[in-house]
């Protein structure tokens, strides 16, 4: 039924009987939730009275979840009980009937009531309002029902570029099940793999609580839905639902691939160069920072064995040098890796000659490598490790051995060493280079000698990689 607040308010406490001469201002009409409440008249002395205070509801909002409802409980500090009541935003009345606070001290002049909300009572915005003291004090608050958020993801796995279908339905609680939330705002949030929820975006619910929406696929992850809420209705957030995303592999290749001189003396450095190149939406070009391997077939053999790898520059270009040993193919290849294909280059067949026996040889004087360091130690994973030190020849005493050729060799603990690069001596007979480091071993470098001095080895410098 309908209850006009000013004859509610009379008749609970005989609020106005005899001061309605003393009204000094017009009564104002407010509106609240689609129905009109007139203001209360003040009464004299009403203007410097303190009126009650400390308006408090708990829970606030109130939220029914469930047929047995939930009772909240309302409180206010007055020195006079005075008269408390609920409006909705229909501007239905509910009457209650405070009475003294059981907690705190006796006379502390605070006042509780108690009302229990279920699914007769309109959710939304409430007001509590209390006269007292010669004032009226009013506190909003709101009355939730819950709600539920369904959601899906479709299909499970896409490849990358493809749609996402994501779909779902908002639905609210009232005492006759659940209802269809039509016209709010849903979003949609997404957390990749190793991250963490953002929005997206968002999407408003049709006269059905549904809504539905496509994002193109960019990465694993987990979508869902998120209701923020209303005057009326609890937030709400769905399951999440995870869609992997594949990544097709672009194509390689490996354009340019030489093995150089042609033929060769056996001993001397052979020099291979190319370039590796990836596919994508401008076409080709250079595939900067990968590792390529380069392989041997000697002649007449039929296994390709490796050899040396190299990593690319920022134009895919990659370079090793070798020893010449004997006559065979070369190749590079690159496995594929971060969504790239395998390639291979084409292959160069080169000839090593050997050369013709030479009369004995004079006696050599005699080498030594020296203050071989590889650093730093320890290095991490694919930084340059750099190589110093000094080739020395005997000659009446130790003097640096000039413009010669050291070649610088690695080994795993437990496995065999491998050559990876040469260098040359400067006039003071000392060296220096650098290469990338993969793996952690032993590192050494070889003086192979020549006509006047013999073959030389340094210590070997054990350098831990960190990954």
């Amino acid at each position: 039924m309908t209850w006009h607040p000013q004859a509610a308010f009379n008749h609970r406490e005989g609020w106005f009987t005899g001061m309605l001469k003393r009204i000094h201002a017009a009564i104002a009409a407010v509106a609240l939730g689609g129905a009109a409440l007139v203001a209360l008249p003040a009464t004299a002395g009403a203007a410097t009275a303190a009126g009650p205070s400390d308006l408090t509801v708990s829970p606030s909002p109130v939220v029914v979840a469930g047929g047995a409802g939930t009772t909240a409980t309302f409180t206010y500090k007055a020195s006079e009980k005075g008269a408390a009541r609920l409006v909705d935003r229909d501007g239905r009345i509910v009457t209650l009937d405070p009475a003294p606070a059981t907690s705190g001290p006796a006379g502390s002049g605070a006042y509780t009531a108690r009302y229990g909300f279920t699914f007769r009572d309109e959710p939304g915005v409430w007001k509590l309002q209390v006269r007292a003291d010669g004032g009226v004090a009013t506190k909003e608050f709101q009355v939730h029902w819950t709600t539920d958020l369904d959601f899906d993801a479709a299909p499970d796995v896409v490849d990358r570029g493809d749609r996402i279908r994501l779909t779902g339905a908002l639905t609210y609680r009232d005492g006759g099940g659940r209802q269809a939330y039509d016209g709010q705002r849903v979003y949609l949030a997404f957390k990749p793999v190793g991250g963490s929820y953002s929005r997206v975006g968002s999407v408003t619910t049709d006269r059905n609580g549904r809504f539905s929406v496509d994002e193109r696929a960019v990465r694993s992850g987990w979508w869902r839905a998120e209701f923020e809420g209303a005057s009326d209705a609890e937030p709400a957030t769905s399951d999440s639902d995870r869609v992997d995303v594949r990544v097709q592999d672009s194509r390689t290749r490996i354009t340019g691939f030489d093995a150089s001189p042609e033929p060769v003396d056996a001993g001397d450095a052979l020099r291979l160069r190319g370039r590796l190149e990836i596919s994508g939406f401008a076409g080709w070009s250079g595939y900067p920072g990968r590792q390529v391997k380069i392989l041997f077939k000697p002649a007449g053999g039929y296994r390709w064995q490796y050899v040396t790898s190299d990593w690319t520059d920022s134009a895919g270009r990659f370079w090793a040098d070798v020893t010449a040993r004997t006559s065979g193919w070369w190749r590079a290849e690159f496995d594929g890796a971060g969504g790239a294909g395998y390639s291979a280059s084409a292959t160069d067949y080169v000839t090593v000659r050997v050369p013709r026996p030479t009369p004995p040889p004079t006696p050599k004087a005699d080498t030594r490598v020296v203050q071989f360091n590889a650093a730093p130690e320890p290095v991490r994973y694919h930084r340059y490790l750099t190589f110093r030190g000094q080739l020395q020849a005997w000659d009446d005493g130790w003097e640096g051995y000039g413009h010669q050729r050291v070649t610088v060799w690695f080994k795993k603990a437990g496995g065999s060493w491998h050559y990876v690069k040469t260098l040359w001596t400067n006039s003071t007979g000392r060296f220096w280079g650098k290469t990338k480091a993969s793996a952690s071993g032993y590192w050494k470098v070889v003086f192979a000698g020549n006509g006047e001095a013999d073959r030389s080895t340094s210590r070997s410098d054990w350098v831990r990689v960190k990954r």
